[in-house]
């Protein structure tokens, strides 16, 4: 046991050094400042911004579109009317010089408008569809630059609603108008999930919420297994060039305390990091649903929040896939035969990593055919990736199975490194193993 001990001080000392603790608290910090900039951008979106009208006619319509917008503004952020009238500018400019209108968007501080030439008014009056136009001053090209268009599009398309209804008021009534204009009194959904019927949701809100929730640990055991999985690879092949894994082979310490050391510590440090991954994540997370806007209930609100009991089962989950990537790892890393060579070695792991994430991002276990179920369930990281979608949905046989499963893969994976440890392919390589010269006698 105090063999084992030391091992595992030792490999945690050179496993968390103080460049690797950096940069996955530089990584961390980043998915912080990301996600806080994200709810930044969603709070602006959220709020009202100041819009500008360009009257070119003139007359009455153009004047009632003015009023329309401060209703929309009122209707759409709850803004008293002299509230909603400080955030629509008029604009008093000739529509012909597009410089000019562009300057005295620029001195009003705004970058979105839309304006109504001549004879605007008398097309309403003569039963003939107007014109509105949009314009913008473009100073933003990521992501959230088009956050404004589309905000002036949606109350362009209000204008014209309530246009019409008072055209239509004019001509049939209001009562009748109303009823012709909106025949449907709404939808009324229904969904049912885990013997319950759920009113008021949809599927599309039921997936967008819990993808907002689980989407973030398969994207956490991507980035550990990559980045612990190389440190480990890198580590043996290290130990190789330096000539300091002989030594530690001739020590008298036995061969499955060293490799249950070495994966542990690693599988330690994983999880460490794992859960500072975890936290960023959160923040990001939380940030991309408010620019998203989803709207839809969440897990908690549909009964498929996660108690203490399920989180210690996706501690466990994400320990054992961390386990058996670094037992890989360990298994590939002894045919390293330099650092330089290890480098490459992560790559078949990552692959099987990628996997069964893009297909969790589709779909869940239950909808997947046998023929796809049968290899997802052999590739071990498939069980943390999907754990809280099935524990959510009364998977748990499933899950049970993933466990059992995982906790005899992660014990085949020190069985077999330990055998690796205790042959001489540690030191000789590959090439120099029995079949290995046989296959080559063979060649010959």
């Amino acid at each position: 046991m105090n063999h084992l001990l030391n091992i595992i001080r030792k490999e945690l000392r050179e496993l968390m050094t103080v460049g690797s603790i950096v940069s996955v608290l530089i990584m961390v910090f980043i998915f912080l400042g990301a996600g806080t900039m994200m709810n930044e951008q969603g709070d602006s979106i959220t709020t009202p911004s100041e819009i500008g009208f360009i009257d070119g006619d003139g007359g009455p319509w153009s004047d009632r579109t003015v009023e329309i917008l401060v209703a929309v503004y009122m209707d759409t952020y709850g803004l008293s009317e002299e509230e909603a009238r400080g955030f629509v500018k008029v604009i008093e400019v000739a529509l012909d010089d597009n410089a000019v209108v562009v300057e005295r968007m620029q001195s009003l501080g705004i970058d979105a408008a839309i304006a109504v030439g001549p004879g605007y008014s008398a097309d309403l009056d003569n039963k003939v569809r107007a014109t509105i136009s949009e314009y913008y001053i473009f100073t933003n090209p990521g992501l959230l630059g088009s956050a404004g268009s589309s905000m002036t599009s949606l109350m362009i398309g209000e204008i014209s609603n309530r246009i019409s209804k008072e055209l239509v008021f004019d001509i049939i009534g209001p009562d009748d108008a109303a009823f012709m204009l909106n025949p449907i009194k709404g939808t009324d959904a229904h969904t049912y999930m885990n013997g319950e019927m759920h009113a008021g949701v949809r599927p599309l809100d039921i997936s967008m919420g819990i993808m907002n929730q689980t989407l973030m640990v398969p994207v956490v055991i991507m980035m550990v297994i990559m980045m612990i999985g190389s440190i480990v690879i890198s580590s043996m092949g290290n130990e190789k060039e330096n000539k300091t894994l002989e030594t530690l082979l001739t020590m008298p310490v036995g061969r499955t305390a060293i490799v249950t050391g070495k994966i542990l510590s690693a599988a330690i440090v994983g999880l460490v990091y794992g859960l500072l991954y975890m936290v960023g994540m959160m923040f990001y997370s939380k940030g991309m649903t408010n620019i998203g806007g989803l709207g839809g209930s969440s897990p908690a609100d549909l009964g498929l929040a996660l108690g203490p009991a399920d989180w210690l089962i996706v501690g466990a989950m994400v320990f054992l896939a961390i386990f058996c990537a670094l037992g890989m790892c360990m298994i590939l890393g002894a045919f390293a035969k330099n650092y330089k060579a290890a480098q490459t070695m992560t790559v078949p792991i990552s692959v099987l990593a990628i996997i069964p994430m893009l297909i969790n991002m589709f779909a869940s276990w239950g909808s997947l055919p046998t023929a796809v179920q049968v290899p997802l369930f052999i590739i071990p990281f498939t069980h943390p990736m999907m754990v809280m979608q099935n524990l959510m949905f009364g998977n748990t046989s499933v899950v049970l199975a993933g466990l059992v499963y995982l906790a005899l893969f992660a014990m085949l994976t020190i069985f077999i490194t330990v055998k690796v440890y205790k042959s001489d392919i540690l030191l000789t390589g590959i090439g120099q193993t029995k079949l290995a010269r046989a296959f080559a006698r063979k060649k010959i």
